[in-house]
């Protein structure tokens, strides 16, 4: 017999909107490890590459949240003025974030004493020790 219950509730799933300055790889690749520890189909992933700036994040808010959806954004965007003004729009809209990048740029900055390059995309040989 059917459950009388089932069926009456018909929320969306929560959306992660996933924003990158380039393919979005990363940040997705996190999303789906931490959404693997719960349900199947636990949250909707929405992913927006090549953020070049503000507008078009507000553009892409506008046209695909929806009343119904609870929603949160991981970012990795390189320009520190642009991540500045994204956490400042989520914040503005109530949306909570989480900047994948940022934190990593800054501890790494302070453990070598370098300045980041701050180029999109960049990729670099770095050796990984396994063990």
């Amino acid at each position: 017999m059917a459950d009388p219950i089932e069926g009456i509730f018909t929320e969306e799933p929560p959306i992660v909107f996933v924003f990158s300055d380039a393919r979005g790889k990363t940040a997705v690749g996190v999303v789906e490890a931490a959404a693997a520890q719960f349900t199947d189909e636990i949250v909707t992933i929405k992913q927006l590459g090549n953020v070049h700036d503000i507008q078009m994040v507000r553009e892409y808010l506008d046209a695909n949240t929806e009343d119904s959806a609870e929603v949160a954004v991981f970012h990795t965007i390189v320009d520190r003025n642009l991540r500045r003004d994204i956490r400042r729009e989520l914040d503005e809209r109530g949306i909570p974030s989480i900047d994948l990048l940022g934190p990593a740029i800054t501890i790494i900055s302070t453990l070598t004493g370098e300045e980041p390059k701050y180029e999109t995309g960049r990729r670099t040989q770095i050796q990984i020790e396994e063990g």
